[in-house]
């Protein structure tokens, strides 16, 4: 599928009414927000000439107000929360109804789903549906793990998109929790809404299940160990991270030299620096270690740990993808520094840039005002706009998650006046309080904009077909149900998330499987594919 088609497809418009939609989000953003901003600075000086009326608890002090004295508030922090309730139930929802309607896929809810019930029933990682007798062949994944006791309980999907969905919606409560104190509640909440509505994060929740879906929670949790200074929780972002995939080790190994680099610990790694204390030696050293211990981790996995797991007796299989660079990974190390401009023109091709501009203009281009922030986005970048695969190459799919926290968190970053700017906006005669005010509100009308223009669950590029059952569902739920639980099958991806809670269970066409069972090849659903 070309880049136009696809585009054409997923947001019902021609190409170059894309561009004109991302022009208008840009306009639109930089035009309303301002308006946005003084509606709310209102709303708050009307709320500081009830605030001795109207009493609540010490830690919700900015609420939503009336110039009414008596009527009952609500405070930003309560509607973060009762968003967030809403916000994890939508994508639940929405996930759950996509897989019962039949338009979950083989690929890849199908997989992880029997994988992690044949952990939970002592049959390792075994994948039928992959057509691998180990799935550490293809991924280092072992935070599927935290699924396996929940399956014992009760096998279902519903665990998967549950999960997920919490696990994106916590992201979002997490800055918000970040930065409240840094740039005020209601700036932060506004950032929460925006992530709510960002569109790249419905299309995500809408690619089934993924590792990797889970990877944001654990930056948010990190970034806010960071911003905190709390070194434990950014370890334990960090380690959440790897063990999400062996892309996650990657950025792990990279964010930990950053905040080496960033926050100055390099200066304490010896007691004999005159400025360095114990606590300090100790945080820098071990901020170093894990740093270094995640990119030898995942030097091994491709190296040798999941290669060894391929029946194939193959490679790194995902070298592949890269394939112009090279046919292995020490060729493709060497070829990315001698011929910069194989990838640089591959990177910034119609694909790339289309990637980049549906990833920065419902964000209003704000984080471009914090490179140094998005230099932790360079490993992903590279991984994705590097891949000649068009699915890295696009928000439809699970490659989209660890840019999603990366650019709220340069986005939040670049909120807050710094010294030099603050001084130029009060020549101006503008407080910086009002200035953090207009850039949250800047950033969220981008992202309701680009909901109502690029989000698949509403608007102008919304699905409603891949809610609503197709015509053959009703047959194909027969067929499911008539199958036994023991049963060796060869089915359609459609059918193949149904279906997958038994030891063989091929994608069709295959039908061979070494354990040699005979299998039971059901219809093909859509009729006729």
């Amino acid at each position: 599928m070309t880049l136009l088609t696809e585009y054409s497809e997923q947001f019902h418009a021609a190409y170059w009414m894309v561009g004109l939609r991302l022009v208008i989000i840009l306009v639109l953003a930089y035009l309303i927000g301002p308006i946005v901003a003084k509606q709310l600075r209102r709303a708050e000086s009307d709320r500081k000439k009830i605030e001795g009326s109207l009493k609540i608890g010490d830690g919700d002090r900015i609420r939503f107000s009336t110039s009414t004295p008596g009527v009952p508030v609500f405070s930003v922090r309560n509607m973060v929360w009762f968003t967030a309730i809403i916000g994890c139930i939508v994508l639940f929802s929405v996930g759950m109804v996509r897989h019962l309607s039949f338009h979950s896929k083989a690929w890849d809810l199908a997989i992880f789903d029997q994988v992690i019930w044949n952990l939970a029933n002592g049959n390792g990682w075994e994948c039928s549906v992959r057509n691998v007798q180990d799935l550490r062949g293809d991924h280092f994944e072992p935070i599927l793990y935290l699924f396996v006791p929940l399956y014992k309980i009760i096998p279902h999907v519903g665990w998967l998109l549950g999960v997920q969905a919490l696990a994106l919606v916590g992201t979002g409560v997490l800055l918000f929790n970040t930065y409240r104190d840094k740039i005020g509640e209601l700036p932060s909440c506004l950032i929460f809404l925006a992530f709510c509505f960002y569109p790249p994060l419905h299309w995500l929740s809408l690619a089934d299940f993924h590792p990797i879906a889970l990877a944001p929670f654990f930056i948010a949790l990190g970034w806010m160990g960071s911003r905190k200074d709390k070194l434990l929780v950014l370890i334990a972002g960090l380690i959440g991270l790897a063990l999400c995939s062996e892309e996650g080790l990657i950025v792990a190994g990279w964010w930990g030299l950053w905040e080496f680099t960033d926050r100055g610990y390099w200066k304490f790694l010896f007691k004999n620096q005159p400025e360095a204390t114990e606590g300090q030696t100790l945080k820098a050293w071990l901020l170093l270690i894990f740093a270094i211990m995640f990119w030898v981790v995942f030097v091994y996995l491709a190296a040798w740990y999941i290669p060894a797991h391929r029946a194939e007796g193959e490679g790194y299989f995902y070298v592949h993808r890269y394939a112009y660079l090279g046919d292995s990974v020490s060729e493709i190390a060497v070829n990315f520094f001698i011929k910069p401009w194989l990838w640089i023109l591959h990177a910034l091709d119609g694909r790339g840039l289309s990637l980049l501009a549906l990833f920065l203009v419902p964000l209003s281009l704000l984080p471009l005002r914090r490179p140094k922030v998005l230099l932790l986005l360079l490993p992903t970048a590279l991984y994705t706009l590097l891949s000649v695969s068009p699915e890295q190459r696009s928000i439809f799919h699970q490659y989209t998650a660890i840019w999603i926290p990366f650019l709220f968190i340069a986005a939040a970053e670049a909120i807050p006046l710094t010294k030099k700017i603050a001084g130029r906006l009060v020549k101006i005669k503008k407080s910086p309080d009002l200035y953090k005010l207009e850039r949250a509100s800047i950033l969220v009308t981008a992202s309701i904009l680009g909901f109502l223009l690029f989000s698949p669950l509403f608007g102008l590029s919304m699905h409603p077909e891949i809610f609503t059952p197709e015509d053959w569902a009703a047959e194909a739920k027969g067929i499911v149900e008539s199958v036994g639980p023991d049963d060796a099958i060869s089915a359609p991806s459609a059918l193949c998330p149904h279906l997958s809670h038994r030891r063989v269970l091929l994608l069709k066409p295959n039908t061979t499987w070494p354990t040699n069972e005979e299998l039971i090849v059901l219809p093909d659903f859509p009729p006729g594919e």
